[in-house]
């Protein structure tokens, strides 16, 4: 299948990142998104990687850095998006992310364990996770809007491509050896799942290869407490989830008829609170 999804020109964007088995949080921003679709809005949602992999931290020696407290649940989160995936197909999308990409052929990550991938994989049990990897082994790598001329990916646009067909040859794994550190610059997969940013200049040539109206990438990958920033124009970097405190924390929603002329402009209109009852911490 195609590394790049081309998403619906009418209808309602809505996107989260990075997750990390918080299941409180992919239920709010599912709830956003069955309720578009209860209004007859055609909502679109997509899961900009990084689903797994949360923290193993007692509630007592939870650092400031990582937020608002919570138990990692990514089996479950897991569950229940290829459920819903299942449930509305050519609506719900999951995008790879570099902790999912640690199950098909990725480096492997030790932020909370020695190795996230073999000891999620070891809670399915025996050949209970062969599933799982076959259905990630499908998801796309990037998702455009045509009309709105947004790209979504999982890290920052950084891959030098001439074409989105261009992704189709590049194969999965061959980087288990590779350091974290060395992956951005080890090919357009190693970019689009581990770049934290990119400049202005590379990551337009990496939209036009992508998509030629292209104007704003949205992404995730490095938390940012406040939950967006715009570093420079196309880039936006949304944190949804992890690293975030509960009122920080933020999804975007964007009528997919509607152009966007600007990171700034997706940032000042289209971001929504992922919990709009509590109050923001750092973002003003």
């Amino acid at each position: 299948m195609s590394r790049v999804l081309t998403l619906p020109r009418h209808g309602t964007l809505v996107v989260a990142t990075d997750l990390h088995g918080n299941l409180p949080d992919f239920h709010a921003v599912v709830a956003r998104f069955r309720s578009l679709a209860d209004r007859e809005l055609s909502p679109q949602l997509v899961l900009c990687g990084d689903l797994v992999h949360g923290p193993a931290i007692a509630r007592d020696s939870w650092p400031e850095h990582l937020g608002t407290f919570y138990e990692d649940r990514s089996r479950e989160l897991l569950d229940e998006a290829a459920r819903l995936q299942q449930a509305l197909p050519g609506q719900v999308h999951c995008l790879l992310g570099n902790h999912e990409h640690a199950h098909l052929g990725g480096p492997r990550v030790d932020k909370f364990h020695p190795d996230e991938a073999a000891h999620l994989e070891r809670g399915y049990g025996v050949g209970g996770f062969e599933p799982i990897r076959r259905w990630m082994a499908d998801w796309p790598w990037v998702a455009v809007a045509p009309t709105a001329g947004i790209t979504l990916t999982h890290a920052a646009p950084h891959a030098r491509l001439t074409s989105a067909a261009a992704l189709d040859g590049v194969p999965l794994d061959g980087y288990q050896h590779l350091a974290p550190n060395d992956m951005a610059d080890a090919g357009p997969l190693g970019a689009l799942l581990w770049a934290r940013t990119t400049t202005s200049e590379r990551a337009r040539a990496c939209l036009r290869a992508l998509d030629p109206g292209a104007r704003v990438a949205v992404f995730g990958h490095d938390p940012i407490r406040e939950g967006y920033v715009v570093e420079r124009e196309p880039l936006l970097c949304l944190s949804t989830s992890f690293g975030c405190h509960d009122g920080d924390k933020l999804y975007l929603e964007w009528d997919l008829a509607r152009p966007a002329a600007s990171a700034d402009h997706v940032a000042r209109t289209g971001l929504r609170p992922v919990h709009p009852d509590v109050a923001p911490r750092y973002r003003v």
